[in-house]
């Protein structure tokens, strides 16, 4: 990709605590309005596994967004609908007021995929 007039990319593992050190580095000690958490792994077809690791990849998303999000910030984020989602939404209640659930037009109907 390119690079863009004031954006830093940073590559690295989310879930690893020297990725999550330096993005949180990168704000100096500023607030986000808005954390945006697009992540999702690489399919395996194993409905389980793939909601496991998804989760995964949203609660250390999460886990950064404790440090740079403002009070009462925007956390979005695509979540994989599965049997166990509740348990997720119960732990995203924990740090926000509000949940809003969506799941775009434009998502396939097969689509485990969710906008939080």
């Amino acid at each position: 990709m390119a690079p863009l007039p004031g954006v830093v990319t940073l590559q690295g593992d989310i879930t690893k605590l020297t990725t999550a050190q330096a993005i949180i580095g990168l704000l100096e000690g500023d607030q986000a309005d808005l954390v945006v958490c697009d992540g999702a792994p690489d399919v395996t077809g194993l409905h389980d596994i793939d909601e496991y690791i998804q989760a995964q990849l949203l609660l250390a998303a999460l886990n950064i967004s404790t440090h740079i999000l403002k009070g009462g910030g925007t956390f979005l984020a695509k979540i994989f609908r599965g049997r166990d989602v509740s348990v997720l939404y119960s732990q995203l209640k924990l740090f926000f007021e509000r949940l809003t659930i969506a799941k775009p037009r434009s998502s396939r109907n097969s689509s485990l995929g969710e906008i939080d």
